[in-house]
């Protein structure tokens, strides 16, 4: 059986191939990859059943036997002349019209029992022939670039044979994970991948059980649905023990996450369109009823403008139209509102330049009465909105407005613009303080924005003993995550931290409990993680230094030649030796600098949980040091501070000062007066003896 590591090489070498031949290269090899997979399966199931039959019949299947095993015992049909073997044979002039022919034809092959063409725009999310846009007639793709990736790629058997869906899945995220990391802080990462940090987080705190149906709603590449089928795989040793359920606006991001469920072996829903204006997921009997599930886990796109699509351009008196400083049109909005025929905004209306609340509300709307939910927003969301302001109060009048009433209506239940309760409509179950806890995330962790992030856990049945108070963790605290160039990053002592308070809510005992049984999974992460970046650095610096060898070994030879013959080698050739020597010494001198960087990296991060594990017992156990991390805040904090969020007012977000040892201190200024005087002293003395010799 292949290894996740082997594959990964390949992977990798596929990249190499690509890289700067295509813009989105990512997406040839994802969809190269799922069309050999679902070839070499097919063939391999074919296989199987054939000797199967032998073994059970003593004869070889009938034409038409042979007909019913291919319809029954293959998930995916393949019609003749659409196989791997077919694109790999044919010539390299012929190779990108015959693959696209047959992604294209896999595509209409493969129907659900409703009709629905099931790998449209999954499978053929390339066109393999698309002409070049320069007009010269030529590939995009050029043919001689497609056969030699072809030709790497066919080295590799994919079947289950040989690749087993967890291989499979696990290297392809980690390809998607290398695609988003290419890219920090551009839009097109963030639009499918979340930090698997922040994924491992709400996973793990919210537990998915046997049976849960588990929603994403703006679901990207899968992310949060893969972690939870393997949430279940390590628990219950079956990934398939929850259902699963998402849904997708992008197009290739969608295809992306319907080939990811694939290739992990999910028996997944994965839904296309604008989860606020077109939600797919309905009652049966009532296509205006929003379905509900047990969990819900999401990292909707922040602060989202015009999220009803009903805004208009803004004219001046003159009907040109008004832009932002981006240059973007300004909009404005029907003055009527919008009405959600869903009826999700039960809390109240968001503004239309900001459809954070209204995702919220969708996500709660998509809840059952148990259910919970883990969801990315930014931290916007915990402090935006005013209250009510009176004259008797500050001197001004000033009504409520939606986003704090929204906020408040999550905790307190649903309020009016004069803070009047309003009961809930019937059967949108939403009771008292559904926020269970709050995660403050550092600024600059996700791709595509710099806008600090925070995760808000919901849960629509509390437990009685939390029905009034809301944990509120600080982990946007300095040390407790890694700054880089592009972004910052959560390593696995962070994750360590957040998880353990989560999970313990402040009991010593319980984080004891917890930290134990994390360490060990934390540490295996590490280990993997490190695999790979010596595969990268590996497969990097292959081809480089093999060349270079070459060179050295081929000028090294012409001055060997030249001694067998007695001839005197030339300068030029010694010259050409050493300068292959010191370039290949350049390639191994890098390759050493990184693999050691990797492994002291690597080291640093095992010794780094062992040291928060001492760090979370000791401010357990000190109630001044558990003030600096968290708070379990009661609704009666809550309400002297309007329901406002911000963690600031809860938790002591402020650095402690260095302190200084006075006498320390004291001792070193009065050394640096003498060094000073003694300076002084020079100067006088070196002046006098200038002054004498003029």
């Amino acid at each position: 059986m292949i290894t996740k590591q082997a594959l990964g090489s390949t992977l990798f070498g596929m990249a190499d191939i690509l890289r700067d031949k295509v813009e989105d290269y990512k997406a040839y090899i994802l969809s190269l990859l799922f069309f050999k997979r679902l070839s070499d399966n097919y063939e391999w199931e074919t296989e199987n059943e054939i000797r199967e039959f032998g073994k059970r019949e003593g004869r070889q299947p009938t034409h038409r036997e042979l007909e019913i095993i291919m319809k029954e015992k293959h998930d995916f049909k393949i019609p003749e002349g659409c196989f791997w073997k077919d694109v790999r044979d044919a010539s390299p002039d012929k190779k990108n019209e015959k693959l696209n022919k047959a992604v294209n034809e896999i595509a209409d092959a493969n129907v659900d029992r409703n009709g629905k063409a099931v790998l449209k725009g999954v499978i053929n999310t390339v066109r393999w022939n698309e002409p070049a846009p320069d007009g010269s007639g030529s590939k995009k793709l050029s043919p001689q670039v497609l056969t030699a990736l072809v030709s790497y790629l066919d080295a590799v058997d994919l079947s289950n044979r040989n690749a087993s869906v967890d291989v499979l899945g696990d290297a392809y995220e980690y390809l998607i994970k290398r695609f988003a990391d290419e890219n920090k802080g551009g839009t097109m990462a963030g639009q499918f991948y979340t930090p698997q940090e922040i994924v491992d987080v709400i996973v793990r705190y919210l537990k998915p059980q046997k049976g849960n149906t588990v929603y994403d709603p703006t679901c990207g590449s899968g992310g949060f649905l893969i972690n939870a089928a393997k949430y279940c795989k390590a628990n219950y040793n079956n990934a398939k023990a929850i259902r699963i359920f998402g849904q997708e606006d992008v197009w290739n991001t969608w295809a992306i996450a319907n080939i990811n469920m694939i290739l992990h072996g999910l028996d997944a829903r994965i839904e296309k369109g604008d989860t606020l204006l077109d939600p797919k997921f309905t009652e049966e009997d009532n296509e205006l009823a929003i379905r509900q599930f047990d969990l819900c886990m999401a990292n909707f796109p922040f602060s989202q403008e015009n999220w009803t699509k009903t805004g208009q351009p803004k004219k001046d008196s003159k009907g040109k139209t008004i832009n932002k400083k981006d240059g973007s049109p300004q909009l404005e909005y029907p003055k009527e509102g919008f009405t959600d025929p869903y009826e999700r905004l039960v809390y109240g209306t968001p503004p239309y330049s900001n459809g954070d609340f209204a995702f919220l509300q969708h996500i709660i709307a998509s809840l059952k009465d148990d259910g919970k939910a883990g969801v990315v927003c930014p931290q916007g969301v915990l402090f935006r909105g005013q209250p009510e302001k009176t004259e008797e109060e500050d001197g001004q009048n000033r009504k409520a407005d939606d986003e704090y009433l929204i906020r408040r209506g999550f905790l307190q239940g649903r309020v009016d613009h004069n803070g009047e309760f309003t009961d809930l409509p019937a059967g949108k179950a939403g009771t008292h303080n559904i926020i269970d806890a709050i995660v403050v995330l550092p600024g600059n962790l996700f791709y595509g924005t710099t806008i600090p992030g925070a995760i808000l856990f919901i849960n629509k049945n509390k437990p009685e003993h939390r029905k009034d108070k809301v944990l509120m963790v600080y982990a946007a605290k300095e040390g407790w995550y890694k700054e880089e160039p592009n972004m910052n990053v959560l390593l696995p002592h962070d994750i360590l931290r957040i998880s353990t308070i989560l999970e313990s809510w402040g009991d010593l005992e319980i984080a004891k409990t917890w930290i134990d049984s994390q360490k060990t999974r934390l540490k295996h992460l590490i280990q993997e993680d490190l695999d790979f970046k010596l595969l990268e650095i590996e497969e990097y610096y292959a081809e480089d230094i093999e060349k270079q060898s070459e060179k050295l070994t081929t000028a090294q030879k012409v001055i060997a030649d030249k001694k067998a013959k007695n001839e005197k080698p030339a300068k030029g050739q010694f010259k050409a030796v050493e300068t292959a020597q010191n370039a290949l010494d350049k390639l191994t001198s890098e390759k050493t600098a990184k693999i050691t960087a990797a492994l002291e990296q690597s080291e640093k991060e095992r010794q780094a949980i062992d040291a928060v594990e001492q760090e979370l017992i000791t401010m357990l156990q000190n109630p001044g040091l558990r003030k600096r991390y968290f708070a379990v805040v009661d609704m009666e904090e809550l309400e002297e501070n309007e329901f406002n969020l911000n963690i600031p007012r809860y938790v002591d977000t402020f650095e402690p000062e260095e302190e200084i040892d006075l006498k320390q201190a004291i001792a070193e200024f009065s050394d640096f007066i003498k060094k000073e005087n003694k300076i002084d002293n020079a100067i006088v003395e070196l002046l006098k003896e200038i002054s004498h010799v003029q």
